[in-house]
């Protein structure tokens, strides 16, 4: 109750502030259909030039490789301004430091000095800072961590809403939304963005580029034997569960982790229950032991160093991924409840984590600066950065 009291408070001013700017826009506002993933048809205008997004970076992600990232007018999400960093002690006493950001601040500072209608906590939209941005539409991504895909009564509010202050919204569904692991309706994604801009076949020619990395670990994983699949885990270091009383959190056979780890890479699961961040203590990780941990950005970034050597995880040291040195981290992505553009990175890390072998000759420290120059267009010098700032550069210490 507390969100609907503090969005419902919109004055009759910021109503008639926004019917006198569409008054005023020139020629016919609403020009042509499309249709989003709720199957709800929306007119918008003919030439998108001013939009808001709800939204953790996806959006302007494709966004920047359809080349109209220009036309972002507001922001709802912090993600994209704040600079992170996370320090953490060894056992000896030594510190270290991660910085990185989010990939859309690193490749558009100016993000930052745009309108972000959302509170710092990411709690509490402020639809008259998104009025005063006079948006012409604003795309929403349910399922990132700005609007969760469980939030039914939130998302009505906010459409309501946008509605009533004769906003036209764009709805897509993150793939968690469905409540399944899979990863295919981004596919639906990209043609709704394609169709807001005009660009339907390059957006889904996106679709097709980032789905290779799909077909590439699943063709060479797939004669790995039941008896030969890799063990894996997804490790959520989140410092809070520690403070609960568990070392951990895992992902179970419902997430999207589970889905590349058994659906597309051919391995196997270590936990078997079901749920995200399940908090589990030492005795229950040890009945893991698994071969191989992968880190998620998880309430921060982790490193294999923190797991090594941190004075709390200690208690991990015989683990078998630990013993082995088989403890991989996944790019740093600010609020990642939802797969952006870099998702491929995730798979290749986590196939080659699990069959190193049979991805001896895929040298992700070069793969990845290839990837984000198809993405956004980058070249050697902002690849370099960009892997950098998604907390990559361990790819060229390990020559992973």
């Amino acid at each position: 109750m507390i969100f609907f009291t503090r969005i419902l408070l919109i004055s009759a001013s910021l109503r008639l502030l926004l019917l006198l700017a569409f008054s005023f826009s020139g020629g016919e506002l609403y020009a042509r259909t499309i249709t989003d993933m709720r199957g709800i048809k929306v007119d918008i205008p003919d030439l998108v030039t001013r939009v808001a997004t709800v939204d953790d970076g996806f959006v302007e992600g494709v966004m920047t490789h359809l080349g109209v990232i220009d036309k972002t007018a507001a922001i709802g999400s912090w993600s994209m301004k704040r600079d992170y960093r996370y320090d953490y002690e060894s056992v000896t006493g030594e510190k270290f430091r991660y910085e990185g950001l989010n990939t859309m601040k690193f490749l558009h500072p100016w993000l930052d000095y745009l309108p972000c209608f959302n509170s710092p906590q990411g709690d509490v939209l402020n639809f008259e800072t998104l009025a005063k941005a006079n948006p012409e539409l604003v795309i929403i991504r349910v399922g990132d961590c700005t609007v969760g895909a469980t939030e039914k009564e939130k998302i009505q509010g906010i459409l309501e809403i946008l509605e009533s202050l004769g906003i036209p919204a764009v709805v897509l569904y993150a793939p968690g939304y469905y409540r399944t692991a899979e990863l295919s309706t981004i596919k639906e994604e990209m043609r709704v963005l394609g169709d807001v801009f005009g660009q339907r076949e390059k957006a889904l020619a996106l679709y097709d580029y980032l789905h290779a990395a799909e077909l590439l670990a699943r063709e060479r994983t797939r004669g790995v034997p039941e008896e030969s699949k890799a063990s894996v885990l997804y490790l959520g270091l989140n410092p809070d569960l520690r403070k609960a009383g568990s070392l951990a959190g895992v992902f179970g056979l419902n997430t999207p982790e589970s889905y590349v780890v058994e659906d597309i890479v051919n391995a196997r699961t270590a936990f078997r229950g079901v749920g995200r961040g399940v908090p589990l203590n030492l005795e229950k990780l040890y009945a893991l032991d698994p071969d191989v941990i992968i880190l998620p950005t998880y309430n921060g970034y982790h490193p294999p160093r923190e797991l090594y050597e941190a004075p709390y995880f200690q208690s991990l040291g015989e683990l078998k991924a630990v013993r082995n040195k088989r403890v991989y981290s996944l790019p740093w992505t600010p609020m990642n409840c939802a797969r952006r553009l870099e998702y491929p990175i995730d798979i290749l890390i986590t196939a080659k984590a699990a069959y190193p072998d049979l991805f001896d000759d895929l040298k992700l420290k070069d793969h990845v600066l290839e990837l984000y120059g198809h993405l956004y267009g980058a070249g050697p010098k902002t690849a370099r950065g960009l892997k950098s700032t998604q907390l990559l550069d361990w790819l060229d210490e390990y020559d992973f």
